[in-house]
């Protein structure tokens, strides 16, 4: 296992590019969430695992660990793979792929960061365009990584919500989870803080 306990998961959503899966997958242990293997394959890179229930594809004939789930199950591949991941003690996972033109899809997706963030793993779902988390206490966020950043109150309010250094500024602001006025924020200075006293926020990072 990588020293830096690192697990990238890549999931089977319809993408126009992944050429950027280079940046996230290096020192990583891959899992492939079914149909995911389809994009290891194209580009050249061999998972060490894949765990799927192969509905919507073949088996693939792979040179790794392979687990085959029942179709009738409760959990998505995707959360078979990130449930996999933390049992083997992994305390960071990238989930690629996983946001595509199917909303349940993504918003299961977004509840695998939720479970990962409840049991104090660090998680990401990204693609081409996105990078999406989900924080507490303080976050320091750089210019030069995306152009549009937005939070939301996840499920339930979030109190004391303070944004420094960014062209809508916030000072120990109530943020309820109907509220969009913290959308599509952007960089005035090129750090910018956030800070949350109370509950966590679905922060969402855009290049698009």
């Amino acid at each position: 296992m990588a020293a830096e306990m690192k697990c990238v998961i890549i999931s089977g959503a319809p993408e126009s590019t992944v050429d950027y899966y280079n940046k996230y997958i290096h020192n990583s242990y891959i899992i492939c969430a079914d149909s995911g293997y389809v994009k290891c394959h194209t580009l050249g890179i061999v998972p060490d695992l894949i765990i799927g229930d192969f509905d919507s594809s073949g088996v693939p004939d792979c040179n790794c660990d392979i687990i085959r789930l029942d179709v009738r199950k409760d959990d998505t591949d995707t959360f078979s793979c990130v449930k996999y991941a933390i049992s083997k003690g992994f305390d960071r996972i990238i989930i690629l792929g996983g946001i595509g033109c199917r909303v349940d899809h993504t918003y299961s997706n977004i509840l695998s960061l939720n479970y990962c963030f409840d049991n104090n793993i660090e998680c990401a779902l990204v693609n081409n365009k996105n990078y999406i988390t989900i924080e507490s206490g303080s976050v320091s966020l750089k210019k030069s990584d995306f152009k549009y950043f937005s939070i939301f109150a996840l499920f339930n309010k979030c109190e004391g919500v303070t944004i420094k250094g960014a062209e809508y500024p916030l000072n120990d602001f109530t943020l309820y989870p109907s509220f969009q006025r913290t959308q599509s924020n952007e960089f005035k200075d090129d750090l910018v803080n956030i800070e949350i006293k109370k509950g966590k926020i679905l922060l969402i990072q855009s290049n698009d």
